[in-house]
C-alpha cells in the first residue's frame, strides 16, 4: 500500500532536509516555491560541473577557488552535507593529491544524493 499523498509529502520533505536545510531555503526565497526549484535546479548543475572541474583540477589556485566558491553556493541554498564537504576540501593542500582524490570522490557521491533527493522533492511538493 503507497503512503497517502501528505504522508508521502512529509516522508519527501524529510528525506530532503538530510540535504537541504528547507528553513533556511523558505527564509532564503520568502516562502516562493517556484524560486526555490529553480535555486535547487541552478545549484545541482553547478554541483555537477564544480564536482568535474575540482576532479581535473590542475593548478592549486584553481582548487581553492572550486572548492571555495563550491562552499560558498551550498551555503547559500542551504546544502549543509555539501557544504561541509567543500570546507574539508578547501582545507586540503593541493600539494596532497590522494586526499584531493578521496574528497573529489566523497562529493561525488554526496552529489548523487542530493540530486536524487532534490529531484524527488521538486517531483512531489
Amino acid at each position: 500500500m503507497g503512503l497517502s499523498r501528505a504522508t508521502k509529502s512529509e516522508a519527501d520533505r524529510s528525506t530532503v532536509e538530510t540535504v537541504i536545510d528547507l528553513v533556511h531555503l523558505d527564509q532564503y526565497t520568502l516562502g516562493d516555491r517556484a524560486l526555490q526549484a529553480q535555486l535547487l535546479q541552478l545549484f545541482r548543475t553547478q554541483l555537477k560541473i564544480q564536482t568535474k572541474n575540482l576532479a581535473l583540477c590542475n593548478t592549486e589556485n584553481d582548487w581553492k577557488s572550486g572548492t571555495h566558491t563550491l562552499k560558498g553556493a551550498a551555503r547559500a541554498v542551504g546544502a549543509g552535507e555539501v557544504c561541509q564537504v567543500a570546507e574539508k576540501m578547501e582545507a586540503i593542500p593541493f600539494a596532497d593529491q590522494v586526499g584531493r582524490r578521496t574528497m573529489v570522490k566523497r562529493l561525488e557521491e554526496v552529489r548523487t544524493a542530493f540530486e536524487a533527493d532534490v529531484e524527488q522533492y521538486i517531483c512531489n511538493r
